[in-house]
């Protein structure tokens, strides 16, 4: 639970949470060797609204068209939104987003 404390998810006010420190660190470096600076960002092992649905592949900005985000605080930014919107359940399965990464022979942002 991202409002707990003991959550690695935990959306303190003060610090980013170990997620976000991840997200950025990688995200610096990778940056680099985009021109753009259009990521997809997904997600993975939540229940998606309106419905409750389980996914493992979802777009953090909630944009099955377009899942691309703008830069690093792009993605830092969808991050805490899908934190606010998605309730995150398990277990956790890698399968479908790295299937998915694996199928993307070229980006091809809208």
């Amino acid at each position: 639970n991202p409002s707990q404390s003991t959550s690695l998810h935990y959306m303190n006010p003060y610090q980013m949470n170990a997620y976000a420190m991840a997200l950025k660190a990688v995200g610096e470096i990778i940056q680099d060797y985009d021109s753009d600076k259009m990521f997809p960002a997904l997600g993975f092992g939540a229940k998606l609204p309106p419905d409750g649905r389980v996914s493992h592949e979802f777009p953090l900005n909630g944009n099955v068209e377009n899942p691309y985000c703008n830069g690093i605080e792009g993605i830092l930014e969808a991050y805490h939104q899908s934190l606010k919107t998605v309730q995150l359940y398990g277990p956790t399965n890698f399968a479908p987003v790295v299937n998915h990464v694996a199928r993307c022979e070229h980006k091809n942002p809208p």
